[in-house]
């Protein structure tokens, strides 16, 4: 088990994972073995704990099978033994499954947490796909600080990537004149104009079998377009749409280049993706 605030580690790794590191951030270090009971009731709630704190520590999972000269040496006498190195040194330790609220109380005594920032929050709920949640702190936001356009727009993002357009679209509604040039409102307010293209046209899900059935079905690959424009996730319909002028550049009377075109409009010149994909589209044109 691997991620940004969890590595596994051994014999070899402890020294620079966990010493060395611990110099720098305090690092949690959990003594498990496959067989333990308690250690499987324990180690989620490490791992959960260390997703929320976010980098305020660091979990380092010890196979106590695997690596047992290691647990020897650290005189580990009974699993799961929960050691935090900090400075190089241990700090502090606990034996068994304890409580949730215990092993948070003493991480508080050794661990600075740098608490996001509710608009940091909301931001990482949305890219967890927790929609709901994001849009209700964007909405606590606003209403303290009601001219805060920007979170408007972050909010009508979220509400879009939920699938609610007709939300967003209303948020957008409301902006000012300015706000409305922004390219996040502009890719929601364009999103009613694929919406529209949409109509009678086979769903998502039916799109995708059918493009991963066969790659040259040109008309699922291009509603499938459509479908992705609305979810606002414009770098894949972009690619979707390219591979139909590769493919099949005929296809509806050259459809798929006319709503390229379309895209990169509304995306304007500044935006990345415009730039490549309009580089992406001479060139094969030019084929």
């Amino acid at each position: 088990m691997s991620n940004a605030y969890s590595i596994q580690v051994t014999s070899e790794t402890f020294e620079t994972d966990v010493l060395k590191k611990s110099q720098e951030t305090p690092v949690l270090v959990d003594f498990y073995a496959e067989w333990c009971g308690p250690c499987k009731s324990l180690g989620p709630i490490l791992e959960r704990l260390a997703d929320e704190y976010a980098g305020a520590f660091i979990l380092a999972k010890v196979d106590s099978d695997a690596e047992q000269m290691l647990v020897a040496g650290m005189g580990v006498r009974s699993l799961p033994t929960v050691v935090l190195f900090k400075n190089g040194q241990p700090a502090d330790h606990f034996m068994g499954a304890l409580p949730e609220g215990e092993i948070r109380a003493m991480l508080d005594k050794h661990v600075e947490r740098t608490e996001a920032s509710p608009l940091e929050r909301a931001a990482e709920l949305v890219e967890l796909g927790q929609y709901d949640e994001a849009i209700a702190l964007y909405q606590l936001i606003t209403a303290d600080d009601p001219e805060n356009y920007d979170v408007y727009l972050d909010m009508a993002q979220a509400l879009l990537k939920k699938g609610d357009l007709e939300s967003a679209e209303a948020i957008i509604e409301r902006l000012p004149d300015a706000q409305k040039m922004d390219p996040r409102a502009k890719s929601i307010l364009a999103g009613k104009a694929f919406q529209d293209l949409l109509a009678g046209a086979p769903d998502r899900a039916t799109c995708e079998s059918r493009v991963a059935s066969n790659e040259k079905d040109s008309e699922a690959r291009y509603f499938l377009a459509a479908h992705l424009m609305v979810s606002d996730d414009v770098e894949a319909a972009i690619d979707h749409l390219l591979t139909v002028v590769r493919t099949d550049r005929q296809y509806n009377e050259d459809a798929a280049r006319l709503l390229l075109i379309q895209i990169f409009d509304r995306l304007g010149n500044e935006d990345p993706r415009a730039r490549a994909g309009r580089k992406q589209l001479a060139a094969l044109l030019m084929v």
